[in-house]
Order: C-alpha cells, then structure tokens, then sequence
C-alpha cells in the first residue's frame, strides 16, 4: 500500500481579496455580487419609443402565445380564471367561511390556511357554484383527501351528493 503525502489546500486560510487579484481601479467597497449583472454600457441609458415597444411586444406574443402554445386547451382557461377571481366568487367563499366560523369541517382545526371546497364539483355543476350549501370549509391537509381534489375529480363525473338545502 503507496503512502499518499497530504498537501493542504491551496486557498487554506485565505480570506477576501489576494496579493494576485487585478484591483486596480477599483474602491475599497466593491460590490462583487453585483458583477456580471451590469447593462450593457452600448444600451445604458437608453430610451424605447413607444412604437418600439408595441412591435417588440407584438414580435413576442406569437411565440408561445394562444393556440400555438403546447398548453392550450380550446379557451377554456380564461372562463376559469374569469369566475374564480370574480367579486361573486370570493363572495360565495367568504359567506362559506363566515358560516363554518372559519373552522375546519373535518377535523374541527380553526383558522390556518383555509379552503373553501365544493361539495358538488365545480367543474361538473356549474349551476351549484355559487350556492352557500354546496360549499364547506376545510383546512389545506383535510381537503387533500376529499374525493374531487385535483385530478380525482375526473373519477366524480356522473355521481352526485344529496345537498340538504334548508
């Protein structure tokens, strides 16, 4: 069996800036996290008309933009967003919040991060959306395991849950 010597490392002990660093020209405060971030000095300074900047915006919107981009799925993404972050929507969460007392309806947990589920899915009922007896508060790790939560909704189409609207 060969003896390997050991060789410290060459850095060992060293801190900041060496005798060999090229700082000439440079203050006693140098910013290095700064470096390499730096504008292009021909670009510095610079102002965009406005004509610039609509043809620059036109010339990037058809690259992923719309039916071309690989997740496209036919429109149906902006009615979505457009009802959940609707003024309705967020009514309908807080008055099923308001009427739980922000309490989780599974394990009994108060406040924390809160979901406000549909009982009957809200892809498959959109009549029953907006209707305080269709929702249910829910902490985050309760909602989970329900049976419509992400993609095992796809598994619900076609039943249906007996709502007792009093």
């Amino acid at each position: 069996m060969a003896l390997v010597a050991q060789r410290k490392a060459w850095n060992k002990g060293m801190k900041g800036l060496q005798s060999w660093h090229n700082i000439d020209g440079l203050g006693k405060n140098v910013d290095f996290k700064k470096r390499g971030k730096s504008i292009s000095r021909a670009k510095k300074g610079m102002t965009f008309t406005e004509e610039h900047k609509k043809n620059l915006s036109i010339a990037h919107m058809g690259i992923q933009a719309g039916e071309k981009c690989h997740l496209w799925k036919g429109g149906i993404t902006p009615e979505n967003h457009k009802i959940r972050n609707s003024t309705e929507y967020k009514q309908w969460r807080t008055a099923v919040f308001e009427r739980d007392d922000y309490t989780c309806q599974d394990c009994e947990e108060r406040g924390g991060v809160l979901n406000a589920d549909h009982i009957q899915p809200f892809a498959y009922f959109p009549d029953l959306r907006f209707v305080i007896e269709n929702g249910r508060t829910l902490c985050r790790s309760c909602h989970v395991k329900t049976d419509t939560w992400g993609k095992r909704v796809a598994q619900y189409e076609g039943r249906r849950v007996s709502l007792s609207l009093s």
